[in-house]
């Protein structure tokens, strides 16, 4: 009796084992075409085996529970790759729109600055035309419009990559506490058994979009995931949640504080919030600076050039342009002292009709500045290289992720994913083991009747 009520033990774990996988199989088919479910599957082991003297005695199978089929390493990776995917397209999406400051065709900086000096030159054939001094005055006009135009076009986004970087902390604070609410039910339902897949499902989802607005690291444990940035900075442990803030810094720029209201703007590296950033405190004050520092050197070599000549009333030059002592803000103030055609300085003596001095005008044309060693036209192109580059960097980054990103996808695709015809394939061999088990456990039933039978007395 004791041998048959450890075969039908057997027979009962085994169909109870072989029940569950079809429930598995059919709710993996189920889902097949859900975006983010990973498969499941049934996790099996051997149940402790009876030692009968020198006979080990198996007694069958332990459920151990369901589990989702997933690669953490690959989940890493696609969450890096995500992270610097986003990234890369904020910056794409920024820089875009600082490109078009900077037009390859029609009227650019260096286009102006090549007219004014143009103009200037046609000046030294009549010194005396009111008209060639009034359209070198309307080019610098053009000039300095063009300087300051780009200023206030290099500028104006920051205000709304600042919206930007408050949204996507606001996202971020609403993802890191559903983390930590799914966090609790995952360790309530490993306490009681249950199957955590979709559990386990809804955290990959969310961290997912963590990554893409900003760098982090992830830690699994059976009672939740813990999420750092990449530099350490907590924002979920378990159940609880570390809420980031924002604030404005004497720029008027917004910052990003963590739960203890330290700033840790710089350490964010990727993501929307880290291309954001980067874009606002990075690359924009370098293409500014580039910017200021052209107009600066260029109107003071200008200037001086006009302080060597004398004007159309015969007296000294005195300076066309007016900007700041300091490079900075340079682009955005530079202005014409005055519209007065007369008071281009091309007389080298004095005299009316000289234009001894428009060589020195026009020598800037061809002289390098003081800073960047070239002249104003190469510079002014360079800044237009220096945006185009940025951008298409920007933009083959985002290329080059994106097939990575793919690539990856489709490998944890071929893990995680599921295929009908090997679930159904599956069914198949669930339901004959289920067949199998129950008929282990009719002929069991069978022959504890016939034993039952066989012991009772007979009646006469």
């Amino acid at each position: 009796m004791a041998s048959l009520n450890s075969s039908l033990s057997i027979a009962v774990q085994s169909l109870q084992a072989d029940e569950l996988e079809l429930q598995v199989s059919n709710n993996n088919i189920a889902n097949a075409s859900v975006t983010g479910y990973a498969r499941e599957t049934v996790s099996l082991s051997e149940a402790t085996p009876t030692q009968d003297g020198s006979l080990t005695l198996g007694n069958g199978v332990t459920i151990n529970g369901v589990v989702s089929v997933r690669d953490q390493l690959l989940n890493l990776r696609i969450m890096q790759q995500t992270s610097d995917q986003s990234s890369a397209e904020a910056q794409v999406n920024a820089l875009n729109q600082i490109q078009t400051l900077f037009p390859s065709t029609g009227t650019s900086l260096s286009s102006s600055l090549s007219t004014f000096f143009t103009s200037l030159s046609a000046l030294s054939t009549d010194p005396t035309s009111t008209a060639s001094r009034q359209t070198v005055i309307q080019n610098a006009q053009t000039l300095v419009g063009q300087f300051n135009s780009i200023s206030s076009g290099l500028t104006g986004p920051i205000s709304g990559l600042n919206t930007t970087v408050s949204s996507d902390v606001s996202q971020i604070n609403q993802l890191t506490s559903q983390v930590a609410s799914l966090n609790q039910e995952l360790a309530d339902q490993n306490g009681s058994g249950q199957n955590t897949g979709p559990i386990g499902d809804q955290l990959n989802a969310a961290e997912t979009q963590l990554a893409a607005l900003t760098n982090i690291t992830v830690t699994h444990s059976n009672q939740g995931d813990s999420i750092t940035t990449g530099t350490g900075t907590p924002l979920v442990f378990g159940s609880q949640s570390y809420a980031l803030s924002t604030s404005t810094n004497a720029s008027g720029n917004t910052t990003v504080l963590d739960s203890g209201g330290k700033d840790i703007t710089s350490t964010i590296s990727s993501g929307d919030l880290g291309g954001t950033i980067a874009v606002r405190d990075t690359q924009i004050p370098a293409i500014l600076n580039s910017l200021d520092t052209l107009a600066n050197q260029f109107a003071t070599a200008y200037n001086s050039a006009q302080t060597e000549g004398y004007d159309e009333n015969g007296d000294a030059g005195v300076a066309l342009f007016s900007v700041p002592s300091t490079v900075a803000g340079s682009a955005a103030a530079i202005s014409l002292t005055t519209t007065d055609p007369t008071a281009i300085a091309a007389s080298s003596d004095g005299s009316s009709g000289s234009n001894g001095n428009v060589t020195n005008l026009t020598a800037l044309q061809s002289s390098p500045l003081v800073t960047g060693g070239a002249n104003a036209i190469t510079q002014a192109s360079n800044i237009s290289y220096q945006v185009g580059s940025l951008t298409q960097t920007a933009t083959t980054n985002s290329t080059s992720i994106a097939q990575s990103l793919t690539a990856l996808d489709n490998q944890q695709g071929s893990i995680s994913g599921v295929s009908t015809d090997e679930e159904t394939a599956d069914l198949v061999q669930y339901q004959q083991a289920y067949e199998a088990s129950a008929k282990i456990i009719s002929t069991i039933q069978s022959l504890f009747t016939t034993t039952i039978d066989m012991v009772q007395p007979q009646s006469t």
